[in-house]
């Protein structure tokens, strides 16, 4: 009986065409192409109502702004978007009875938007009294929440936030 042997060759060629197919496959084409945020201290100012006393916030919010851009295959693409994280911790509040401090939560608040030249962003956030952020022996009840709202104009090209201003206000539940 002959046996017949593949040559060398072939056998190597086979093997590299299957790990490379593997390779290509597991990377795939990205899903979206992302460039390098940028910054923008924002001015917040505005006045939470409420129990046990109004709080006047003020400060700074650090935005940070993400151009994303579709570069699937899919056709129609998607329209550019931009990543915001909206960063609260320089942001603080006075109690208009006690004037004591509240300090605001919420640093790190990602958003997703469709990129326009101005929009919109509101966002709820937490606050207590006290230096630091967080649930006092009289538990989740010492905790308020606030609205900020963002009113924001980007550079359509790249992203950026370009100018911005943002109020605080008290929120308005659905009954």
């Amino acid at each position: 009986m002959k046996i017949r042997r593949l040559p060398v060759g072939a056998v190597v060629l086979s093997l590299v065409a299957v790990i490379l197919s593997g390779l290509l496959w597991w990377a795939g084409t990205p899903a979206r192409a992302a460039f390098a945020p940028t910054v923008a201290l924002i001015p917040v100012s505005g006045i939470v109502s409420g129990q046990p006393e109004s709080v006047r916030f003020s400060g700074q919010a650090r935005v940070s702004s993400e151009l994303v851009l579709d570069t699937s295959r899919t056709r129609p693409p998607h329209p550019p978007s931009v990543i915001l994280i909206i960063d609260l911790s320089g942001v603080s509040g006075t109690g208009s009875s006690s004037e004591a401090r509240y300090t605001v939560g919420g640093d790190g608040t990602p958003v997703f938007r469709q990129l326009a030249s101005a929009d919109t962003v509101e966002i709820t956030f937490p606050f207590t009294r006290g230096a630091t952020m967080s649930v006092s022996s009289a538990g989740m009840s010492s905790v308020r929440s606030g609205v900020v709202t963002f009113a924001l104009s980007f550079d359509t090209n790249t992203g950026a936030i370009t100018k911005g201003t943002a109020t605080v206000a008290t929120p308005t539940f659905p009954n």
